[in-house]
């Protein structure tokens, strides 16, 4: 009869995810992970195999928990209008830096500079999640009035690009004044 495991492993991947997410793929060691997992090396090998698949298997998660979330929230017209969800969006990011303290930043964002040249299957996987958020956002600018589907997909670009810009100044610590004018920039985009 097979042993139970000693470790839940939702509560593991979580703990896996937030090592990644702070440090990145390279800086996170395999001891770094048994710690914070609190699990043993037996357990991690027979759970999770490497490393590598750990670290694919937190950006599944970060996909499912936070950029389902977001794609969900910016396509949901029981939160407003498409421009209300984009700015309500921005608002609550630039918020999140000052409120919590939160210099994270998006795991998507540091996966992308941190292991998507270097591993084919993590970079499908993050231009999945990319492709996601920016067809969030071709949605909800396409309910602006007179906005064709040219113009509404430069705009979700521009609208990701921001988004993932104010994401990366939240983890170096943005300032209220950045995070407004950020804010502002979003307003005219959507004008």
């Amino acid at each position: 009869m097979a042993r139970p495991r000693e470790f839940d492993p939702d509560e593991a991947m979580d703990k896996a995810m937030r090592l990644f997410w702070d440090v990145g793929y390279e800086e996170a060691s395999l001891n770094d992970l048994l710690r914070v997992m609190q699990i043993t090396r037996g357990s991690f090998y027979k759970a999770f195999q490497d490393k590598n698949a750990v670290y694919l298997a937190a950006l599944d998660r970060y996909n499912e928990r936070v950029v389902s979330g977001t794609v969900g929230y910016l396509t949901d017209p029981n939160m407003g209008s498409g421009r209300a969800r984009i700015l309500g969006l921005f608002s609550k990011v630039a918020e999140a830096a000052h409120k919590d303290g939160d210099r994270l930043g998006c795991f998507l964002c540091n996966a992308l500079v941190d292991k998507a040249a270097a591993d084919r299957q993590a970079e499908a996987k993050l231009q999945a999640m990319v492709r996601r958020l920016e067809n969030a956002f071709f949605r909800a600018v396409g309910e602006l009035p007179e906005v064709d589907e040219t113009r509404a997909r430069e705009t979700a670009r521009g609208l990701l690009s921001a988004y993932f810009g104010l994401r990366v100044l939240g983890r170096a610590g943005l300032s209220r004044e950045m995070a407004g004018d950020c804010i502002r920039q979003v307003e005219r985009l959507l004008d």
